[in-house]
This record gives C-alpha cells, sequence and structure tokens, in this order.
C-alpha cells in the first residue's frame, strides 16, 4: 500500500503542499487529480526522494523510498516524458536503466512489446512522437515489474487509440493485484479508468473516496420532453426543481433522477414522450471542489 502521511513542502513562501493524507491500495487503479500546479508532480517527487518535504512522510507498505533495496524494481515511476537522450535507440534507452533495476536485455525487450513499441526498438527516440515517448517512459516504469507505479499524466500525447490501449494495460496491472497511481489534471481523462479519486487543489486534499462514492455527490440531470410545456413548466416551478427549456421544447431538469421527475409527471397527469437520465456531472463537480474554470 502506498500512504502519504500529512506531506508538506514549502518552496520559500509558497506551500506547494499542504499537510496531504491519503492512501492508494493494492489491486485498485487510484487517480490523483487536481488543476494544474495543484501540487500533484510536488508531492510525487516528494514521495520518490527527489524533493524533500518539510514535514509528513510517503510509505511503500510501510518504507520510504530511500529504505527499499533497489527500489526501481520495486516501484515504476513516470514524471517525465522527455527525458531522453534523442540519439538513443528506444531498447538502449532501456539498456541504460537496466542495470540500476536487475534487468537484462530480455526483459527491455518484453517492456517495449508491453507498450507497443517492438517495432521501434531500433528507432532513435529523437524521431519519437509525443505518443511514443509516453510509451517508452511507460516501458521504463514496468522494465523492473514493479508493484506500485506512480504514473504522471500518462495518457499525455496519446491518440484516442493510445488512450484506450493504456485504460486497458492500467486496469491489466491493478487486476494484478498492482498499486496504480495515475495523476491528471482533468477526471474526465481517467474516469473510465480508476476506481478511488483522490483530488487536491493548491496543495490540500479536497476529496478522497470511490469514484462510485463520488458519483453520488454529482447532481442528477434529465432530458424531458412534454406533450404540454406549459403543464410541465408548471409542474417544475412547484415541485421547486430547476429546469432550462430550448427552442425546441427540451427541458433539463438539475436535482431529481429521473424516476423521480416520471412519476411526478405521472401524477400530475402531464404526458411524457422523452423521459432520459443524463450522465452526472463529475466534470463539473471535479470543478467545483478544485474551483478552477472550465476550459
Amino acid at each position: 500500500m502506498l500512504e502519504f502521511a500529512r506531506l508538506t513542502k514549502r518552496f520559500g513562501t509558497l506551500t506547494a503542499v499542504d499537510d496531504l493524507s491519503f492512501q492508494a491500495r493494492p489491486g485498485r487503479v487510484t487517480g490523483f487529480l487536481g488543476p494544474n500546479g495543484a501540487g500533484k508532480t510536488t508531492s510525487l517527487r516528494c514521495a520518490l526522494g527527489l524533493v524533500k518535504p518539510n514535514a509528513g512522510q510517503v510509505r511503500f507498505d510501510g518504507r520510504a523510498y530511500r529504505q527499499i533495496p533497489k527500489p526501481a524494481a520495486h516501484i515504476g515511476v513516470t514524471l517525465e516524458a522527455s527525458a531522453f537522450h534523442p540519439g538513443r535507440s528506444g531498447l538502449n534507452h532501456l539498456l541504460s536503466l537496466a542495470p540500476g533495476i536487475g534487468a537484462g536485455r530480455q526483459r527491455c525487450l518484453q517492456a517495449l512489446e508491453q507498450v507497443g513499441l517492438s517495432e521501434q526498438a531500433n528507432k532513435r527516440v529523437g524521431e519519437f512522437s509525443t505518443g511514443m515517448r509516453g510509451r517508452l517512459a511507460l516501458a521504463g516504469a514496468l522494465l523492473g515489474d514493479p508493484q506500485v507505479l506512480l504514473l504522471d499524466e500518462p495518457t499525455n500525447g496519446l491518440d484516442p487509440e493510445g488512450i484506450a490501449w493504456i485504460r486497458t494495460l492500467l486496469r491489466t496491472l491493478a487486476g494484478q493485484g498492482r498499486t496504480v497511481l495515475v495523476s491528471s489534471h482533468l477526471l474526465s481523462e481517467v474516469e473510465q479508468t480508476v476506481d478511488d479519486v483522490v483530488i487536491i487543489a493548491k496543495g490540500r486534499l479536497v476529496h478522497a473516496s470511490s469514484l462510485e462514492a463520488m458519483r453520488t455527490l454529482a447532481t442528477p440531470r434529465t432530458k424531458v420532453v412534454a406533450t404540454d410545456p406549459g403543464a410541465f413548466g408548471a409542474l417544475t416551478a412547484r415541485m421547486g426543481w430547476q429546469a432550462a427549456a430550448d427552442p425546441a421544447g427540451v427541458v433539463i431538469v438539475e436535482g431529481p433522477d429521473a424516476a423521480t421527475v416520471g412519476h411526478a409527471a405521472f401524477e400530475a397527469r402531464v404526458e411524457l414522450h422523452q423521459l432520459v437520465p443524463l450522465q452526472e456531472g463529475l466534470e463539473q463537480l471535479f470543478f467545483a471542489m478544485t474551483e478552477g474554470p472550465r476550459s
């Protein structure tokens, strides 16, 4: 298990991470979320001993990173997808990492195959696309067959096919009992992947729960088309529901779920042609929690 315990990091007068505590559990994908500048990368750097915190600690199964023999063999990390020598091939990049992990050439080839780069093994990294560099960084993280993965914005630069691929890979890794922590500045990027969500803003924890528990906090929205828009409008006013209608007569009701809207319309003898539950506003909830403007 990965545990952040009251982690705090200041840079001069700036508090980048502020008393941060949460856990990421084995067998689950945890989304570490927050807007750009929220403190996600600094938190991960503290976990890896690259930055010394002012207070608190991060433990991997009860041990700090520096206390783990050959930590790169147990903890796979992607923090910077551009930290490659452009003249090296993808294979040679992994071979340069292999001695510190205890991996051989065959394992390097397996890691390239695992991330879909077998055909580019001998291609220079300087010729790689952003998405290919991201895959190579992930290959490096997987080289030691680690039980813990810390992945900083792993979908950056990937096309839709690549994003679908990495979702499947992360689900597979978690299914093998590994602890997977994935950072992102958008919930929508990881919503189909994660089991748990940890949300920070301005360095502080603002929410931590399972994704399903977070869904219960989102406001239901229902699309309604009534045969008598006036009667339905009177119903929404009487019930105190927030409703917005467009010129075509489509009404979006916020607050009650579709079953509640349908039952109230039935009781009021208001005929409905459409009653469609819409996806709950998780993204809107995320932005409300982090006080970030929606782009």
